[in-house]
């Protein structure tokens, strides 16, 4: 066992919101001493050196020499009794590695209802080539059969990226879902809404799932379930009674009545062979709760989104003595949150925030618009307070902001004192300087309320000098440009901007360094799974639980697709299932490919070329053309008056040649065409070559004459 410090080019995945770029970082090549055979491990290694700059797997050994200790991915061996199952997971990673070089965006999987012709079938016969990337199908390890009377782990998102969280449990033929979120997507997937997990591991054994629990009601952990209930309507739904709420609302709008358990912390469920406890957790949103599974097998715990703040505004605090007490009992696997691990110290308090909202009000001179995440609920109760305090009306703006925080209200998670939130088309009646607008767009979106204010866009809101903006939250990696960008431009209208650079007005929802090892104190697992992060976040994790005590051969840094196999006591990875990303586009799911993205990338970067051409194959002559059409290139027509002639030249010698078929002299126009524009122009447009032949028309027409 042994780390290995190296020096590389480390490109992150494009579904890691942190990192779309490349850079110099410190990796540690995670080893193990234990192989199936040396002809494998040596192709797998081979397989990574080729891959390295691409891969999850090169990236996944960031900050990991940083610590004591040595991180391996599992110890695939003790989990399955196969050969495949003995090799360490960097060897699988390695061999792996290759199907992630376009990472999100080689992955748009045909699925049509979510799920019903996902990557998997694409990956394994390939019917449509184009919809994934020719790497993948000779790399993925297949996982050994299951093996009666351990507990199997795959995670079908959240590994990787901050996003999609979900986890299958399975043990003897029986499956229980864990979170069911959404992706979203970045300016490199145009079009796209939402990015759903491959359900395709399970979409052939739904009759097999005992229920879904979900964590809490953010997006990224609840906003996949509509999906999934279109392919199985009656699956249980378990949370807490806000995260189902918020679940319920959003069924609702698909036209799905979903079945809830409601359930709080240090309840006790047994649904088919899994019994379930659930523990109190602290997040940026109420009601949050971990979930302790417990199987003849073994035991799990997934955390979810998890912080240890002493000092919430609800005063539910994270619920530290039953996991003492489960610690106790015996924990063999702790799936933890991720998400903060390189961040030294502890959290601050929700209630710091409280200080700086009054400061950023008592200083306001005009209206204020605050923007936060929709859910956040002791947030806009901070900010509802301080608006309360200084007589100011607060309006919500932004549909899933209308939506959560009624929902809340009614609940009684928000409290609203008399006549302070009014309705937005009553805001009009109210002077500025009496105003709170609380809205969407923390993270720059453009099309979330905030956004369109910034652009002048929204119909109820303008931006004046002297009106205060503050963005109550952090910024999500790779969403800086975006939020910037906003910033920039209620600067350039005469706002007033407070954010997390200026002032203290966010604070986390996720565990830092020192607070990740309280909890690999007290719950004392055998085994550890970091989730929930990016691959410098998982591999941090580890490393925290390795200080701790944890065997570093117990430490599973997994992938998205990993089957982890929990037997006596001890966690491996096994092998990998096919698991893509599922597109959702407007109405279509899954139906969007890597190749229509492509085309989209370049239609929005490089411009639109178009080229007619009118030919004679029976006399191998041009008799039109070619005409060159533009759209959104910046060059003017004439500048291709250097090609034509190239282009003429080239179909009437494939002419004289014998090629008389039009599709092959278009793809001749669009080779001349697009060569001429990369080398001259430094371009690389969208090129639509078209070609008629008169003679094919005059030969159709004949034959036409004659049937009549």
């Amino acid at each position: 066992m042994a780390i290995e410090e190296t020096k590389t080019v480390t490109t992150h995945k494009r579904g890691s919101k942190a990192a779309k770029h490349t850079e110099n970082t410190q990796t540690a090549d995670v080893q193990s001493v234990k192989s199936v055979s040396s002809e494998k491990v040596s192709k797998a290694e081979t397989t990574s050196k080729k891959a390295k700059s691409s891969s999850r797997g090169g990236g996944r050994g960031n900050r990991a020499g940083d610590a004591s200790g040595s991180v391996r991915g599992g110890s695939r061996g003790n989990g399955s009794g196969s050969s495949k199952g003995s090799k360490s997971t960097k060897n699988v990673k390695a061999a792996k590695n290759t199907k992630n070089e376009n990472t999100r965006n080689s992955r748009g999987s045909k699925n049509s209802s979510a799920a019903s012709s996902s990557t998997g079938n694409r990956r394994n016969s390939r019917p449509a080539p184009q919809t994934t990337a020719p790497q993948q199908d000779d790399v993925l390890i297949a996982p050994p059969k299951y093996r009666k009377g351990s507990m199997r782990i795959v995670p079908l998102g959240g590994l990787g990226e901050i996003g999609r969280n979900m986890n299958v449990v399975e043990y003897n033929g029986h499956l229980l879902l864990i979170d069911c979120g959404v992706l979203f997507p970045e300016e490199e997937q145009p079009g796209v809404d939402l990015i759903l997990p491959d359900f395709h591991y399970i979409k052939d054994r739904l009759d097999k799932v005992e229920a879904l629990v979900l964590t809490h009601g953010h997006e990224d952990h609840i906003g996949g379930v509509p999906y999934l209930l279109k392919l199985r309507p009656d699956i249980p739904l378990i949370g807490s009674k806000l995260t189902l709420a918020f679940v319920e609302a959003k069924c609702k709008e698909h036209r799905i009545n979903p079945r809830l358990v409601e359930v709080k912390g240090r309840d006790k469920l047994k649904v088919g062979p899994f019994n379930l406890e659930f523990v109190n957790v602290t997040h940026s949103i109420p009601d949050a709760l971990a979930v302790f599974v417990q199987t003849p097998a073994g035991s799990l715990i997934d955390t979810g989104d998890i912080k240890l703040d002493q000092l919430p505004l609800d005063h539910r605090i994270t619920d530290l003595v039953e996991f003492g007490k489960l610690g106790e009992k015996g924990v063999d696997l702790l799936m933890m949150d991720s998400t903060n691990a390189e961040v030294p110290g502890f959290v601050k308090p929700e209630t710091t925030i409280g200080p700086a909202l009054d400061q950023a009000f008592a200083q306001a001179t005009r209206k204020i618009i605050v923007a936060s995440f929709s859910s956040h609920v002791h947030r806009v109760q901070q900010v509802v307070d301080a608006a309360h305090k200084y007589g100011r009306k607060v309006v919500f703006v932004g549909r899933s902001m209308v939506r959560n925080m009624s929902i809340a209200a009614d609940l009684g998670y928000l409290r609203l004192p008399e006549d302070t939130v009014i309705d937005l088309k009553k805001a009009h009646d109210v002077q500025d300087d009496k105003l709170v607008y609380m809205c969407t767009g923390s993270q720059g979106e453009p099309m979330a309320a905030l956004g369109r204010i910034a652009d002048g866009n929204h119909r109820d809101i303008t931006i004046n000098e002297f009106d205060t903006v503050i963005l109550a939250s952090s910024l999500i990696p790779g969403n800086e440009h975006g939020v910037y960008k906003i910033i920039n431009k209620l600067v350039q209208l005469g706002a007033r901007v407070v954010n997390r650079d200026n002032a203290a007005v966010h604070v986390s929802g996720h565990c830092n360094e020192g607070e990740l090892l309280y909890m690999y104190n007290i719950v004392k697992p055998k085994c550890a799974m970091p989730i929930h992060g990016e691959n410098r976040h998982l591999v941090a994790n580890g490393m925290i639980a390795v200080k701790t005590g944890v065997d570093p051969q117990n430490v599973v840094l997994a992938e998205d697709g990993d089957v982890v196999d929990l037997y006596h006591g001890q966690a491996a990875v096994v092998g990998s299932v096919p698991c893509g990303y599922v597109y959702v586009d407007g109405d279509s799911v899954g139906e969007l490919t890597e190749d229509e993205l492509e085309k989209r990338r370049i239609l929005g970067t490089e411009g639109f070329v178009s080229s007619f051409v009118v030919v004679d194959t029976e006399t191998a002559d041009v008799v039109a053309g070619p005409k060159i059409y533009l759209n959104a290139v910046a060059e003017d027509e004439s500048e291709f008056d250097k090609v034509r002639h190239q282009i003429v030249e080239q179909l009437q010698d494939a002419m004289m040649a014998g090629t008389h078929d039009t599709y092959k002299l278009q793809q001749i126009m669009r080779r001349t065409l697009g060569s001429w524009v990369a080398r001259q122009l430094h371009r690389k447009p969208m090129i639509v070559p078209v070609v008629a032949d008169i003679a094919q028309d005059v030969d159709e027409a004949m034959g036409l004459n004659a049937a009549q």
